[in-house]
């Protein structure tokens, strides 16, 4: 169903003001109020607060001298010398009544929660030193335009009003040269080194560096780019790590595998090529040759590229490989470990890989290769054993485990889509896990789990997961 006009937010034109030394009247004292008088004491404002009673957070400002607080009712000659007015009461008439005085002397005005009354909007702000983020909802849902507020600020690096510093003094002693170094420079630059001395509080040596960095960009020859080797983690894009979100979201070209999901790929910026060469279990899309050729090839271009591996890159995920070629080509990588769906995939099932009297050690084998195995070695240890990829080959699996001597009535769990909303858990002895999970439909990704701890799930279990129990 179309929407009309009205079921659409103000199109804002976002801006930001210079208030330093401006005169902002906020009317009103409590929570609102508060709230507008936090952003609005580090803008540098001359800050009037009329109110009869006003919060703890005011009244300290006023104490330190940051704002003036006249404890009253509001006049209409408070609106003198203002460039700026809050209406931020809990009286809508009185809010409405110092809106249409502000506009009768064409003074900008924001009444609280009554956007036709509203010149401008105060957005939710996220702060790191002078680097700004302010987010709008159109005046449609402050409550959402907070959510954002609390997601971006438990994401952004708490570093980067640091790492601003260092950029804007280098810049600085740059001079006009700056002119001369590309945009896509900059940034390389202010990463790696430069922002962990950064991080470090060494601003003076990171900014050292990042001069070091960007002088040699004028006269170097262009340098080929840096692969990164990520992990995209078992499948949940919360299960992202910070580092592998940052470089996700800087890459200039995204190279990722079959199983890397939609939600993961969207942290990608719009701008980054992506390129998907995931293999099939039969064999089918790229080979491993092509995947390094195109990494070298990409990276010889100058480009940021991500490899994006489902789980972490070197757990069958063959990113030694991939690190050998490309250390073989010259070309720079690094490693992003990720959440391997070896302990993801358990955990998420309720079923711990270690737990005192039941299992005192974990093994990761893969079940893509049964021929690789010592079985006896597999079969005879205590712990517990935990089979990656292992759906194709299953009744092997547990054939070759019962042959030697693993007993058939050990508790297993078979774990599909781990993490997702498509989770899926069967629960059964060895002897039954391969049937129970052919009736039940399991198919790849999937992740087997024998051993003592497996039978733990049926108590562990998130509340809401998809689990069955067989007894066979």
């Amino acid at each position: 169903m179309p929407r009309l006009r009205a079921d659409h937010g103000v199109p804002y034109f976002p801006a930001f003001l210079d208030l330093v030394r401006k005169r902002v009247l906020v009317v009103g004292g409590g929570h609102v109020a508060t709230s507008k008088v936090r952003a609005l004491v580090p803008c540098g404002a001359h800050i009037t607060v009329v109110a009869s009673e006003a919060s703890a957070h005011i009244r300290d400002q006023a104490m330190a001298g940051r704002l003036e607080w006249q404890a009253r009712g509001y006049q209409a000659a408070d609106l003198a010398g203002a460039e700026l007015v809050f209406a931020a009461t809990d009286d809508c008439t009185l809010n409405a009544q110092v809106a249409q005085a502000a506009r009768a002397r064409n003074i900008a005005v924001l009444a609280v929660d009554d956007v036709p009354n509203c010149d401008f909007i105060a957005p939710a702000i996220v702060r790191r030193g002078d680097v700004v983020i302010a987010i709008s909802t159109g005046g449609r849902s402050p409550a959402m335009a907070r959510r954002v507020r609390e997601h971006l600020d438990a994401t952004l690096p708490r570093v980067w009003g640091d790492l601003l510093e260092v950029a804007a003094s280098a810049r600085e002693q740059l001079g006009q040269a700056r002119t001369l170094i590309e945009p896509d420079q900059w940034q390389a630059a202010l990463g790696g080194e430069v922002e962990r001395l950064t991080e470090n509080g060494q601003l003076e040596h990171a900014t050292e560096r990042l001069l070091s960095k960007l002088e040699r960009t004028l006269f170097d020859s262009p340098k080929t780019g840096l692969v990164s080797l990520v992990g995209a983690g078992p499948g949940d894009p919360e299960l992202l790590t910070l580092k592998a979100l940052r470089r996700v979201q800087a890459a200039d070209a995204v190279v990722h595998d079959r199983l890397v999901s939609a939600e993961v790929l969207a942290f990608a910026s719009p701008h980054a090529e992506r390129y998907d060469v995931g293999k099939s279990a039969h064999g089918g899309g790229s080979t491993q040759r092509d995947i390094e050729r195109l990494l070298i090839d990409l990276a010889c271009q100058g480009k940021r590229v991500v490899r994006l591996k489902g789980g972490d890159p070197f757990v069958f995920g063959r990113g030694g490989e991939e690190a050998l070629a490309l250390a073989r080509a010259g070309i720079p990588f690094e490693v992003v470990p990720g959440v391997s769906a070896a302990l993801a995939a358990p955990a998420a099932a309720g079923i711990p890989v270690t737990h005192r009297g039941l299992s005192s050690s974990v093994t990761i084998a893969t079940g893509h290769d049964t021929s690789a195995h010592d079985w006896h070695a597999l079969a005879q240890t205590s712990g517990t054993l935990v089979f990656m990829m292992a759906v194709e080959h299953l009744d092997t699996i547990c054939a070759q485990l019962i042959g030697h001597g693993r007993p058939t009535s050990e508790p297993a769990a078979i774990v599909q889509w781990a993490t997702t909303s498509k989770q899926h858990i069967v629960l059964a002895s060895l002897g039954g896990i391969a049937t129970a999970a052919r009736e039940a439909g399991i198919e790849a990704p999937a992740v087997l789990v024998v051993g003592p701890t497996a039978a733990l799930s049926g108590r562990l279990a998130p509340e809401g997961t998809h689990a069955e129990a067989v007894a066979v």
